[in-house]
């Protein structure tokens, strides 16, 4: 390894493995980098670069992993077998592991460079790992023997191609140390606590030589090893929505679709808006058999109904869908009760619009994206980037949001002032309460690019007619209240 620093830059990216991480890196590591990965104790450090290494070993790449006062490598493999990418076969060829304690202890900062040196070149690897840098800085003999230390490992893997990880703890002493000056990218890992909730993030601190998306982001640890969920709205962006043309929807019911006869623009986002038992799922399944019957893959992204169940309540209204989920030309995606992250839902459901190809989406359960979220203040920037996505995506959306109000004057919407990012379209449905009986109503508060009827209708829903909506609902004042009371006429509609 020459000392020389007149070498050509490397170009190209080095593939992590890891899901997420490529795209929030803006495409991967840069070769022949040097990165920090910061970390307290059981953050996923010495996961993520293992992880790593035996992508690597996927793509023909050699890995060196030295260790430093870590744990031991038979403890380290015994936590490595349950992980999928983990593959026996190839340790102590692609993948090799050294522990280099003791050279360090005995021989210092020079000695453990001579073996990187000797190693990385019998090995002819590409990757380096050195896990638990600490380790080094507390050997090194004065602050300047452990930057020319450093100096020299950048200087080694710039002219020998190779990318080097360096795994190293965030004590708070750490912060100033030499090696977050000089490495070309620190990768943070870290736990936080929201209430009983916790909750993995990754945050990019330092990245030389690319764009990385900024903030923090969710990831979860599994079999499958680290998975990263990149924050929705840092990327949502840097997309152009999918035009439409002249393309229009309806919901297939003919007495709903009378009162907006051109239709809903191709592409557009609907609010479906009301209590518990109002209609909200219904409507929104109309939406999707429409689009089935014009041969048009749908996708169902719900919260609340397994399956079985929500295909055959929709069936006792005649809207059979049976078929279609048996032939997928209906993709239904249940989420079990759960802790979930918005970042992860909002990947689940855009992984799952572009697997189905779906035109048409429907999401049953809008309040359990707001159940997920730890900082309410995400969430007019996160739904305007979900829609977003979606319009990229060319999916025509019908979100079902329950309001926490059966009956009332108010109306509290958990998306605040964001609610013209979310949808262009708002249909409002609502019990009312009249002479002692329970009115169901559906009124159109907002239309994008086409003209509406603005009276509140009433609307049934029953095994013999379906969903049927109705003249305009005559005979009370208050009505928008959920308590209305009689203006003298009659109850019935006109």
């Amino acid at each position: 390894m020459s000392p020389s620093e007149n070498a050509p830059l490397s170009s190209g990216r080095l593939s992590s493995g890891v899901p997420g991480l490529d795209e929030v890196l803006g495409g991967g590591l840069l070769r022949a980098g040097i990165y920090l990965v910061a970390g307290d104790p059981g953050a996923g450090k010495t996961l993520l670069a293992n992880q790593l290494c035996f992508h690597q070993a996927r793509q023909g790449v050699r890995s060196l992993y030295v260790t430093l006062l870590a744990e031991p490598h038979a403890r380290m493999f015994e936590h490595l077998k349950p992980m999928r990418f983990f593959d026996a076969r190839t340790v102590s060829d692609s993948v090799y592991y050294v522990s280099a304690f003791q050279v360090l202890e005995s021989q210092g900062l020079a000695g453990l460079q001579e073996l990187l040196r000797r190693e990385m070149r019998q090995r002819e690897a590409g990757l380096l790992v050195i896990d638990g840098l600490a380790q080094a800085r507390e050997q090194a003999a004065s602050p300047r023997e452990f930057k020319k230390f450093l100096h020299e490992l950048q200087v080694s893997a710039h002219l020998s191609r190779f990318t080097a990880l360096l795994l190293s703890t965030t004590a708070a002493e750490a912060q100033a140390s030499p090696e977050q000056a000089m490495v070309d990218g620190i990768l943070e890992l870290h736990e936080r606590t929201y209430g009983v909730r916790a909750q993995r993030e990754l945050r990019v601190r330092k990245f030389r030589g690319g764009e990385s998306l900024p903030g923090c982001h969710f990831f979860r640890i599994s079999d499958a090893g680290l998975e990263l969920f990149p924050r929705l709205e840092s990327r949502s962006h840097r997309q152009q929505p999918v035009d439409p043309g002249a393309h229009r929807v309806h919901f297939g019911i003919a007495s709903l679709d009378a009162l907006f006869p051109e239709g809903l623009a191709a592409g557009s986002t609907t609010l479906l808006l009301g209590p518990t038992g109002s209609g909200k799922t219904l409507l929104g399944m109309s939406l999707l058999g429409e689009g089935l019957r014009l041969g048009e893959p749908c996708l169902y992204f719900g919260f609340y109904e397994p399956p079985d169940r929500l295909l055959n309540k929709v069936a006792k209204v005649g809207i059979a869908l049976h078929a279609a989920a048996e032939t997928h030309r209906l993709a239904l995606h249940w989420q079990p009760p759960g802790e979930y992250v918005l970042d992860m839902l909002a990947a689940r459901l855009l992984s799952a619009v572009r697997a189905q190809g779906a035109r048409r989406v429907f999401v049953d359960g809008l309040s359990a994206f707001f159940d997920a979220t730890t900082e309410p203040a995400r969430l007019s920037l996160f739904f305007a980037g979900l829609t977003h996505e979606l319009r990229c995506l060319g999916a025509t959306t019908a979100f079902a949001l329950e309001t926490s109000q059966i009956f009332g004057p108010e109306l509290p919407v958990p998306v605040g002032s964001g609610i013209s990012a979310v949808a262009e379209n708002l249909i409002f449905l609502r019990h009312v309460e009249l002479k002692s009986r329970l009115h169901r109503l559906v009124s159109i508060l907002k239309l994008r690019d086409t003209e509406y009827d603005t009276t509140l209708r009433e609307f049934t829903i029953s095994s013999q007619t379906g969903i049927v909506v109705d003249g305009p609902f005559q005979g009370g004042e208050g009505v928008l209240t959920g308590v209305a009371h009689s203006s003298g006429g009659s109850s019935r509609h006109g």
